[in-house]
């Protein structure tokens, strides 16, 4: 968990008007969601109530967030630089609100999509 980090300083992680000034918050604010992410799908995983499809949905975000948190830090901090870019579309450095709510309309027509791994264990009931 990276220490010294609120969710005051953070933003939620649905916040469309969290606003990042550097590359360096927008680290710290994705390393920090890695490690809630990590901590509420272990949470979830020791439930004994799950289905078979809500557990394998799981365990492959279990994996992708295990990869990104056991990745080099070189190569960690390369995929954030890159993703950063990529949200920061005026390149100004700064992702501000407008950016960011793009970026998750973005995102949300590409999970949505019909099909998705994402669509069906969102479609699992939680127990």
């Amino acid at each position: 968990m990276n220490a010294g980090l609120s969710a005051t300083t953070l933003g939620c992680a649905g916040s469309v008007s969290q606003v990042y000034n550097s590359l360096e918050q927008y680290r710290d604010w994705r390393l920090h969601f890695i490690d809630e992410r990590q901590l509420r799908i272990a949470a979830e995983l020791a439930q004994k109530n799950l289905s078979e499809a809500r557990r394998a949905g799981l365990e492959r975000q279990k994996a992708y967030y295990d990869y990104f948190a056991a990745m080099p830090v070189a190569e960690r901090d390369r995929r954030f630089r890159d993703r950063f870019d990529e949200i920061d579309t005026n390149h100004d450095g700064i992702i501000d609100a407008t950016e960011r709510a793009a970026w998750r309309a973005r995102q949300r027509v590409f999970y949505e999509r019909p099909n998705s791994r994402r669509e069906t264990a969102a479609n699992e009931p939680r127990r």
